[in-house]
Order: structure tokens, then sequence, then C-alpha cells
């Protein structure tokens, strides 16, 4: 059977060029019509191949690559990029892991005992510092007297097969539970006949979100932030039970209920959660909760375990990928690039998972694996390349290569490493200072 990767690239370059995707994603009906320099198919080549540099260098490496002698300006293309809807990329996406999930169910699928395993957390990403991004997506605290933007991001990931299945940029601080809630509901459409299970860290617990996941029969595991339903954990026995979460005044307050269907549901039913205890190193307790009652006690801590992945996800986008170097404090720019480098990310991925296969491990003394850093290198040098080439057998011969040339670069797995997640009250990436090489 042939490997998805090869399979899903063409269907992105066959999507990009169909005439249904720019009328759909275009921001009016004129727009894409006259010839240009950057036409519509050109536009999300560029925006996908985008490597973090000054938008000068951006277009010249760009029409290098696809030997056309062009002199764009950096504001031509910016008045191009503002036809375009961000939201093609999504669909892109979209696209790209439906054909993965419903044709490699017996073959590629990773799942857990029958469950995909989908971590969901937000961070927040630096954009450009000016009033614009600030209007557009709100704004934090700096130094006495400042502010500086930010934008909200929540993805849902796939925590056993590496790929991003939905994003979410919204205003700065915006509501972690309601972008939760979405994911879910967005998310099923791509992996509609797989049984699913969300992972989740401390503040997605509120008496709304377990109505709400009870109500929609969505299976969760997430850790308790310490202060929340003491009175049930208070009351626990043992170190794993089932108990029914009290309806206080407090917690059926209206503010903590995103609609009222879900506050009379809450009102009419038993909330029952299993609540899991455990005791640190440190001798200080921590608990996790789920609806989950099939597995042991020990099988949701290792499934838990793994909602790490989704933090490593993050060190990957911010520190391999750029994906803060926008080249534009424009809400639709800096939400393309955005939705773009989940595609990306996806794309390399799905390269690496079969390089992987290819790896030798009894020739080594540690568990390898494909170096990532250089995965992105090379995917962004090569893919313009495999997207335009139009001969079938050419194609597949670049795409070959690219594949060869990433098993090349392995590294040692190294386990229980961790990223140290830092909170930065400052702007490291003016888009007015990015580098030209």
């Amino acid at each position: 059977m042939i490997k998805y990767g090869y399979k899903g690239l063409s269907k992105i370059r066959s999507k990009i060029q169909s005439k249904e995707l720019k009328e759909k994603w275009r921001k009016t009906i004129t727009d894409f019509t006259r010839k240009r320099k950057m036409d519509f198919e050109k536009l999300i080549h560029y925006i996908l191949n985008k490597k973090g540099l000054s938008t000068n260098m951006e277009i010249n490496n760009f029409f290098n690559k696809i030997d056309e002698d062009t002199d764009m300006s950096a504001q031509a293309l910016l008045d191009q990029r503002l036809k375009l809807k961000p939201e093609v990329f999504v669909e892109l996406n979209e696209d790209y892991l439906k054909g993965f999930y419903s044709e490699y169910r017996e073959t590629d699928v990773k799942n857990y005992k029958g469950y995909i395993l989908k971590a969901i957390d937000g961070t927040d990403f630096e954009i450009p510092n000016t009033e614009k991004s600030k209007d557009a997506f709100g704004r934090i605290k700096a130094k006495e007297g400042e502010s500086i933007p930010r934008t909200s991001v929540s993805m849902c990931y796939d925590v056993l097969n590496g790929y991003i299945i939905d994003v979410i940029s919204e205003k700065y601080r915006s509501n972690e539970i309601y972008m939760a809630k979405r994911h879910m509901r967005k998310d099923q459409e791509i992996t509609e006949n797989y049984n699913s299970i969300y992972i989740m860290d401390r503040n997605y617990v509120s008496l709304d979100f377990l109505a709400f996941l009870q109500k929609s029969d969505i299976k969760f595991l997430s850790r308790l932030n310490l202060g929340y339903y003491t009175k049930e954990t208070e009351n626990m026995k043992t170190r794993d039970e089932v108990v029914e979460i009290s309806h206080t005044k407090e917690r059926m307050k209206r503010k903590y209920f995103e609609d009222e269907e879900t506050r009379e549901y809450a009102k009419e039913n038993k909330i029952e959660v299993r609540i899991l205890k455990y005791v640190l190193k440190t001798g200080e307790e921590e608990y996790l909760i789920t609806n989950l009652k099939e597995f042991s006690y020990e099988e949701l801590f290792e499934i838990y375990g793994k909602r790490w992945n989704i933090e490593t996800l993050y060190n990957s986008l911010k520190n391999k990928l750029q994906i803060e170097k926008f080249t534009s404090s424009k809400e639709e720019i800096i939400k393309q690039d955005i939705y773009a480098s989940t595609l990306v990310y996806n794309m390399v991925q799905t390269m690496k998972n079969e390089a992987k296969e290819d790896i030798e491990q009894k020739k080594y003394k540690y568990e390898m694996k494909i170096n990532e850093n250089i995965s992105i290198g090379l995917f962004k040098n090569e893919m313009i390349h495999i997207m335009l080439e139009d001969n079938d057998k050419k194609r597949v011969k670049r795409y070959d290569k690219l594949c060869k040339k990433i098993l090349k670069y392995k590294i040692p797995i190294r386990k229980d490493r961790q990223y140290k997640i830092q909170w930065r009250p400052d702007n490291q990436n003016s888009y007015n200072k990015l580098k030209s090489f």
C-alpha cells in the first residue's frame, strides 16, 4: 500500500489547484481574477514555504525556487494576502487529516486499546507589537505603563500519531473551556469513526464542562486543580472512586455556564465522575478526574502521561517552525501564518513517522527518532518543487529523494525530557527586525 506522505501531499496539491478552493476562500468575487505575479495558487505555496525571514527575502527566495525572475514589493504581497481568508488553511488541514484517518485506519493509525488519544491545551503566541494587533487580539501588561499584544491559541493534538487535528486563534485570555468544546465538536468530523479520549491539564473541569461532556457522551481524562471539588475529594475513602459532583449554589451560578441548555441539564441530572488520588514524592496529593470506567488505575496514569506530547508540540512550533515570526500585524495574516504552520507541521510529521519505520533500530544502543528540526528545514526547501512538478514520475522521484534525506538525520530519544515553560512579558520577534538569512 502506498504510504500516506506522498498521497497526502498530492491531495493538497490538487486541492490548491482547484477552482472551488479559490472561489470559497477569496474575500470578494473579483479577487484573484486578474493575472498577477502572485496568483492564488502561488500565494498558498508562498505562505506554506515561509521561513521566518524578512518579507523581501521571503519573496526573493520564493521566486528563485520557482525559477521566475520577478520583482515584487512587500506592499504588493501584503495586498494579495489580504484578499485571502485564513480559513483556507484550516480546510486544507482537515482534508489532509481526513485522508489519513479514513484510508489508513487498519495500517497506520495508532490507538490506545481502541481509542485515539487527543490532548487539548492552550498557549499564548507573541504577535507584532502594534496598536492594530492589540485592538484585534488584546493586550497584556509588560513594563509599568506599557502593554503588548498576544493571541490565545488552543489546539487539539493526536498524541500518538502526532497530528494537530484542530487549532483556534482568539483574543488574549479567551475562555479555554469554550475553545475545548469547539475542538470536540469540530474534530469529530475529522475522526468520526473513531472512539476518542480527550486529555487535559488543570482548569478544564468546571461543572459546565463536566455536564457538557456527560450530555455529549465524550470520554475525558484531566488533572484536577487544587481547590476544585474539595468536598468530594476529602470524602474519598480509597485512591480510586466514582463520586457524584454536588450541585452547590455557587457552582450553579449562570456566570459559570456557557449556555442555559447545559445549565438545565446539570440541574436535572447527576454528574458522576471517577476521581483518582495519588501522592507526589513531596508528599502532596494530586488528583485525576475522568468518566472512563474500563481502564485500571495504572492505565489511566499511563494515558495521562502522554499529554506531555502537546507541550513538546508547542516547543516545536515556536522554536523549530518559528511560528511567531509574523511579517505583519494584520489579524488575517497572523491567522494565515498560524493555520498554515499547522498544516506544514502535519505534513512533516507524516514524513517523520514513515521515515522512523525505516530506521534499523537494532543497529543502535538507544531507540532512535528522526531529527525534527532538520526535517522541517529539508521539507521547507523541497516542498515547493514537489508541489509544482507536473510530471508524476519526476514528482515521485523528488519525494522519495526527500524521504531518504530525512532518514539520514537521526537522534536518540531522550526519556523523561521536559521543556521549561517560561512566561515572557516582552516581545522577542519584532516583524521589522526579521533576518534576511
